[in-house]
């Protein structure tokens, strides 16, 4: 099967002319979910670089997490 519509037009004759043309969709994935909480590329990058460099405090807040979220766990389940 050909296409021979104009290449330059956004809508094929199969989709609505009420369709929302797939450039002006919102993006999925992490980046929405981090533009939803305020965050951007650069505030990801700069807490990237600051774990890199802390490895240590990363590790001892992860264990703190785990360790909270059991104990909540623990009281849960009595």
């Amino acid at each position: 099967m050909v296409d021979n519509t104009n290449p330059t037009n956004q809508f094929h004759p199969y989709q609505p002319s009420t369709a929302v043309p797939h450039t002006e969709t919102p993006s999925g994935g992490l980046g929405s979910i981090l533009n939803r909480v305020g965050l951007n590329n650069q505030s990801v990058s700069n807490a990237r670089g600051w774990a890199q460099k802390n490895p240590s405090k990363v590790l001892g807040g992860l264990a703190a997490l785990a360790i909270g979220l059991g104990m909540m766990r623990g009281r849960r389940m009595r």
